[in-house]
């Protein structure tokens, strides 16, 4: 059987089985995705054909079989035009992926984020609703035919039919889900710090980032903060002795008595790092365990033995929720969450999750459910934005958490990682940066949340020479004052889940001489980016300044970069770009700043808005946003009145004007915050 639906305006669900309609996979199950994002889906057919057509100024036409027992395939023809994108985090060879095989299949550190999206430079797109192993092969074994399969799982595809790769994924994000806006905190620098640090220690980083004016937001700690190192169970403690609090206090004591309270003084969040083997299914399918108890309480017991089930998993009490167990260390002051990679990414072979599923099934959702879990209980506790970040990636995770690549260092491979994961339409990703490099400084502080992993080494900025300080001191200070810009990047990849960090096959899709270039990427909508090889590609389509030097080039250009002495790679604006600005903080989450600067660079005409929510809570997702918009037209500037609010929103900002000229030199341009908060402002450059 086959059936065909319409699910919203050019998005398509197909299912297709021999015999008894199987169950739904568990991504819909669980609603980590959205198979009714408008709502009763539409049947359009139900008949035994197993091919399927659509039309979109291009056709579509799906082969499909599936088995008895499970199992399924799909061909699709391929069209010459067609390159493709996607499948997250599942290799870090390539971009463009015609020619590959890649499994769906999640793999400590070889694939920490297969996503089942893969999306054509034409506009259409496929997902696979399945949490089994299954394999694309993308034009491998036959170079004309997408050919999608697996040994388990019901052969259920969600098509989109846009009309580029842009539009693709925002159709996708109407299913998957759109990244989620992080607290205000999170996109300035995580620090975690070296695993023997304690209370002190911590307390002495905060003061020492803040007297070296290095901005800092929040800063980590690793598995010995607890009592019992890697600790999985729902039981953990602080480690006494090296984090403390007043015995004569409750386990949630949060005041001046504690080095939190202090940390919180310095204007700096802690993070705290977690391991997970908890069976987090049995929340997910609604307190099965309970229900299964009250079911069988008026069974006669004779023996005190077998009064219940004798259960193998020794970690997971069915019934407590993984995040209950947390909420006391919220309570003192945590404020972010790091998953690790731990057991969440790799096989249990003999587990039964929730008493019903085998591994093979849960494997790639876990880290999606764990991410979700964390994320929910978080806001239900405090009614707060939850930082959590997690290296295992699947459909849904971008709703909920940021990511990092794992435990695998920092070189062109992550920077692929972060491009693949954000062709699936996931944003919020980063890695390990440490400070041994000036390229790794670089790439770290221009991704779309910055995360400096000490672990188990001594690579403080402090302790690795006057260069490489001098360098990490003044990146950081750019990503604080960068902070507008980054923002409202983050907001408009939350409104149409194009990405922060893009490839630029995605900033300029109509052409295919950008898709193995691996050295270079946009960071929002105005900067181009190179990491770890500085032998640069201007794009043909734009002129480009140099943001250090203002210098003016036009593309296309290629040429060996060499930037200031402190540098790790190229910064390069667009002409015909606005870029708004701020002094730089020690800390983000506590500033205010009362003027902001624009940066205007002609060429070409140019929008921006600026989007400011309270940086806390998820009031964004309910409207509270204030949106300030400017537009550039030849040599004049508009400012419009700041529409919408937020709840304690400050007072109109002024803004200072920067144009910057073809020959290097600027012009400025005052506006006061009185000007603008009740008509728009015009700004002629002369």
């Amino acid at each position: 059987m086959t059936e065909l639906y319409r699910i919203a305006d050019n998005i398509y669900r197909i299912l297709h089985y021999t015999g008894r309609r199987p169950r739904q996979s568990l991504l819909s199950k669980y609603k980590l995705i959205d198979l009714a994002p408008d709502g009763e889906p539409e049947l359009l057919r139900a008949d035994e054909d197993p091919c399927v057509t659509l039309e979109r100024g291009y056709s579509l036409t799906f082969s499909l079989d599936a088995g008895e027992d499970g199992g399924f395939d799909i061909r699709l023809p391929l069209d010459p035009a067609d390159r493709l994108f996607g499948l997250g985090d599942e290799s870090r060879s390539c971009i463009e992926k015609r020619g590959q095989v890649a499994l769906m299949k999640q793999e400590n550190v070889r694939s920490y984020g297969p996503v089942p999206y893969l999306m054509s430079s034409r506009g259409w797109a496929v997902l696979v609703n399945c949490t089994y192993a299954h394999t694309f092969d993308i034009g491998a074994a036959n170079p004309d035919e997408l050919h999608i399969f697996g040994d388990r799982g019901a052969l259920d595809l969600i098509v989109f039919t846009g009309t580029g790769l842009h539009d693709a994924l925002y159709l996708a994000g109407r299913v998957m889900g759109r990244p989620v806006m992080l607290p205000k905190s999170a996109y300035g620098l995580t620090y975690v710090l070296n695993e023997e640090a304690n209370a002190r220690t911590l307390l002495d980083d905060a003061l020492r980032f803040r007297e070296r004016n290095i901005p800092c937001d929040i800063l980590g700690l690793e598995p010995s903060w607890m009592e019992k190192r890697y600790d999985y169970s729902v039981d953990k403690k602080w480690n006494s002795g090296k984090f403390p609090f007043p015995s004569w206090r409750p386990e949630n004591y949060y005041g001046s008595w504690s080095f939190m309270w202090n940390l919180h003084q310095l204007g700096r969040k802690l993070s705290l790092w977690l391991c997970c083997d908890y069976d987090l299914l049995w929340k997910e399918e609604n307190d099965a365990y309970i229900d299964e108890v009250k079911s069988n309480a008026d069974a006669e017991i004779n023996d005190a033995h077998f009064a219940r089930g004798i259960r193998m998993d020794t970690i997971t009490k069915p019934g407590e929720a993984w995040f209950d167990h947390l909420k006391k260390f919220v309570d003192n002051g945590a404020e972010a969450f790091k998953l690790d990679g731990a057991a969440q990414v790799i096989p249990h072979p003999d587990r039964l999750w929730a008493g019903r599923y085998t591994d093979d099934e849960v494997r790639n959702l876990y880290p999606v459910v764990y991410a979700k879990q964390m994320k929910e209980g978080y806001e239900a506790h405090t009614g707060k934005r939850a930082m959590i970040y997690t290296c295992g990636t699947y459909p849904g995770t971008q709703k909920y958490a940021a990511t990092w690549a794992g435990d695998t260092g920092c070189d062109t491979r992550v920077l692929l990682s972060l491009i693949n994961l954000g062709m699936c339409g996931h944003s919020n990703a980063s890695f390990d940066m440490t400070c041994d490099d000036t390229r790794k400084i670089h790439f770290g502080f221009l991704a779309p949340w910055s995360q400096h992993q000490g672990w188990a080494n001594w690579l403080y900025p402090w302790y690795s020479g006057e260069d490489i300080e001098e360098s990490y001191r003044r990146y950081s200070q750019l990503r604080s004052q960068l902070f507008p810009y980054i923002y409202s990047m983050s907001h408009k990849a939350n409104r149409t889940s194009l990405p922060t960090l893009r490839a630029l096959s995605l900033a300029y899709p109509d052409t295919d001489r950008y898709d193995q270039v691996y050295n270079e990427y946009l960071f929002g909508d105005s900067l181009l980016v190179s990491a770890f090889d500085d032998h640069l590609n201007l794009p043909v389509e734009d002129d480009w300044y140099d943001f250090h030097t203002g210098a003016l080039y036009t593309g296309p250009r290629e040429f060996d970069y060499t930037g200031p002495d402190w540098c790790g790679g190229a910064i390069f604006v667009r002409a015909g770009s606005i870029i708004v600005t701020q002094d730089w903080a020690h800390s983000l989450c506590n500033h205010r700043p009362d003027k902001l600067y624009v940066h205007v660079y002609p060429g070409k005409d140019a929008a921006f808005t600026l989007y400011e929510d309270d940086g806390t809570t998820y009031g964004y997702e309910h409207g509270e946003i204030a949106a300030t918009r400017f537009t550039l037209s030849g040599n004049t500037l508009r400012i419009a009145m700041r529409e919408g609010a937020y709840p304690n929103m400050p007072s109109v900002n002024a803004f200072e004007v920067i144009w910057h000229h073809a020959d290097g030199s600027t012009a400025t341009y005052s506006v006061a915050a009185a000007d603008h908060e009740s008509s728009e402002v015009i700004i002629e450059d002369i």
